[in-house]
């Protein structure tokens, strides 16, 4: 079966970003008086941010506004912004750099479909921008994941095929968009969600074309 684009999750998928997401979360709770644990941030891990601050804000013994809401959004975003100052090409994570070229000389489209509002700036940094022909933009978007929206766009964009995408995931959410479509699913890590994608992988390392288009034709037939 033909790939007619891969679409890629940013954090945890391409970057190891994760760890920032939690301490700048952490920071804010910590501020409010509320908890957050790892456990929590991997719960929250690819949904929208303001889906983040509303919950933290459900564990508060005060009631917030809206606007002081999407201020501690803000707060929680600049946060993030000050470690992710010194990111590099060591963040990337393992085998998706080869992954990446190997797609990209295949003449597939590569599109990202992530939650984050730094994921050009992110993309900027590592010097990766390039290998994008879509890069989504959240705001943009009606819904968040777990609603495919993000994933069926990034397809539309291109003008391709629901059924011959390949969408990478890490998280629970984002796992859950992909399942609402038809797209074939890969799951990376070790948490056991991952188990149910089409294709689960404990590290980046083992992203390879051949090994990706044998498991597509598996599944869907030649």
């Amino acid at each position: 079966m033909k790939i007619d684009a891969v679409v890629f999750d940013l954090d945890g998928v391409i970057v190891n970003t994760v760890p920032y997401y939690y301490k700048s979360t952490k920071k804010v709770a910590d501020e409010m008086g509320v908890p957050f644990s790892e456990e929590d941030n991997l719960a929250y891990q690819g949904r929208p941010r303001q889906d983040l601050i509303n919950a933290l804000a459900s564990r508060s013994n005060r009631s917030y506004t809206y606007q002081e809401k999407i201020d501690l959004g803000e707060r929680k975003n600049r946060y993030y912004q000050e470690y992710i100052s010194s990111l590099s090409e060591k963040n990337i994570m393992p085998g998706i750099l080869p992954f990446l070229e190997e797609v990209k000389q295949s003449d597939i489209p590569i599109t990202l479909a992530s939650s984050s509002s730094n994921a050009r700036m992110v993309l900027k940094k590592l010097g990766l921008t390039d290998y994008f022909s879509v890069i989504m933009n959240p705001k943009e978007l009606i819904k968040g994941k777990p609603d495919p929206e993000i994933f069926l766009s990034a397809a539309d964009q291109l003008g391709a095929s629901y059924n011959n995408c390949v969408a990478i995931e890490d998280g629970e959410a984002g796992l859950e968009a992909i399942f609402s479509t038809s797209m074939f699913s890969v799951g990376v890590g070790t948490a056991s969600f991952l188990k149910q994608a089409d294709w689960h992988i404990e590290s980046t390392r083992e992203l390879s074309l051949d090994t990706l288009q044998k498991k597509l034709d598996s599944k869907k037939g030649k």
